[in-house]
């Protein structure tokens, strides 16, 4: 009996590993005849980056954004100047007296070590599923009691204590920079704007958005990915915020990064529209969720010339995150930004979360 489970389990892992090797071997050969990625990047007003100097979000500028009828939204001073440095050195104090979490970023093989780390009562979403997928297979092993906080619970009890932190220092309050972007966008979306709520229980509100840390010198010189794998959609689509607080110093980077980009922002105009398009480059396009170099360079020379924002203390930064992007690596100084999500669906009520 052992001798035949053995045989029928390699039998079925010899037979997964052909169904893969096939599959692979028809998207190589999709994109060989077929794939042309350069042919995907859009020109235009679709290509554009829109600078707002006035430190405003304008709902004309939300609309070409979400419609991808642009590539990203930089907002220059969103949040006054000197109070975002103020706030990004108390929060480079924070992380050397707690540390930080490693913002882990999501590739084939799972969830990876990044150059990004986090401060903050609670994870990012993502990583509190992970560990609840984690916890629940641990429990049915060892037979652990299901009355026990989940991570998943321990998320939505931080999201509370991380906002009411934020909001207080020593004995007054400060409008904190998330909350300024969540009341503006309220007020400039049409159809208004507020935090996500928990399907099964309405009652939990996801985060608003965390602290985010990048310290030089980086391992990478920038990672390209997108936060959501799939063709983009007037009607719908993912979206992330960054308010920048600390930047790296571009002369001080001058002596040690021949990269003049040093401590930027790239991001691709490339605008994949059908799921056919995704499968005629699907190969090329794969390297978006894995973290190693060789990966980089294929994409890099695939994708061409980048939009490129060199943002400011107090900007704010709007991107569509299905677009290719990368924060540029940098070998001296600190980059503190605060990073929160939107879902946006047509006619509909902009979702924040992180």
């Amino acid at each position: 009996m052992r001798a035949g489970r053995l045989i029928s389990s390699t039998q079925r892992q010899f037979s997964n590993r052909t169904r893969n090797d096939a599959i692979q071997e028809l998207f190589r050969h999709l994109e060989s005849n077929y794939g042309n990625l350069s042919s995907l990047i859009d020109t235009g007003t679709a290509a554009e980056t829109i600078v707002a100097d006035d430190g405003i979000i304008h709902a004309n500028h939300l609309k070409r954004l979400f419609e991808h009828d642009a590539t990203a939204l930089h907002v220059r001073n969103f949040y006054n100047t000197e109070s975002a440095t103020q706030l990004g050195e108390e929060l480079i104090q924070e992380s050397l007296r707690k540390g930080g979490k490693n913002w882990k970023v999501s590739t084939s093989r799972g969830l990876e070590s990044s150059d990004v780390g986090t401060l903050g009562e609670h994870p990012p979403y993502n990583v509190a599923v992970a560990r609840e997928r984690q916890s629940i297979s641990s429990s049915q092993n060892d037979g652990d009691s299901k009355d026990a906080t989940t991570p998943i619970d321990e998320y939505f009890e931080g999201v509370q204590r991380e906002f009411h932190s934020r909001r207080r220092k020593g004995t007054s309050y400060r409008l904190w920079p998330l909350d300024k972007l969540r009341l503006e966008l309220d007020e400039a979306w049409q159809f208004g704007a507020g935090l996500a709520r928990e399907q099964k229980d309405p009652r939990r509100a996801f985060g608003g958005g965390l602290p985010r840390i990048m310290r030089g010198p980086t391992r990478w010189k920038g990672f390209i990915h997108v936060d959501d794998l799939g063709p983009l959609d007037s009607s719908r689509g993912l979206f992330s915020a960054n308010i920048y607080l600390t930047v790296p110093d571009a002369d001080a980077n001058k002596h040690t990064n021949t990269n003049p980009d040093a401590g930027a922002l790239y991001i691709w105009p490339l605008g994949v529209r059908s799921r056919l398009d995704w499968y005629r480059n699907a190969i090329t396009l794969s390297s978006l969720s894995a973290q190693d170099p060789e990966s980089q360079l294929i994409l890099r020379k695939a994708l061409g010339t980048p939009n490129v924002i060199h943002p400011k203390p107090g900007d704010l930064v709007l991107l569509c995150a299905q677009r290719p992007h990368c924060a540029v690596g940098f070998s001296d100084g600190v980059r503190v930004s605060l990073q929160s999500f939107l879902q946006y669906e047509s006619e509909e009520r902009l979702l924040i979360d992180c």
